[in-house]
């Protein structure tokens, strides 16, 4: 079954092929080059975390795919941030506030990187 994130990112890449095709602002083999590219570094067997993992390098090849990955990237940032407060509240509400900030030290620390 194909997760949610493999559908938006692959449902991103062909509206952004298909709406430079008819724009005549790409070719049609270099959209070929593009799909074929998806298709093998994204298969249908391929976790969310490995998703994650590509992701970044996934416009290295093709340049055209750099908004889709940036917005891609922004919006697993956004999940991150919002799952770390999520954790570190209930930290919080449990006492553990030395943990609550090692764990909003790491979040930072890592965002920094």
């Amino acid at each position: 079954m194909t997760s949610q994130k493999l559908y938006d990112l692959e449902t991103d890449v062909a509206s952004l092929l298909l709406d430079r095709l008819e724009k005549e602002q790409i070719t049609l083999q270099r959209a070929a080059q593009i799909s074929k590219y998806i298709l093998r570094a994204l298969p249908d067997t391929i976790t969310d975390e490995q998703i994650d993992k590509i992701l970044p390098i996934l416009d290295d090849e093709f340049v055209e795919l750099s908004n889709i990955v940036h917005k891609h990237l922004m919006l697993k940032q956004e999940l991150d941030k919002d799952l770390g407060i999520t954790e570190a509240e209930k930290l919080i509400h449990e006492g553990k506030l030395q943990q609550s900030i090692d764990l909003m030290n790491n979040y930072i620390t890592q965002k920094a990187l």
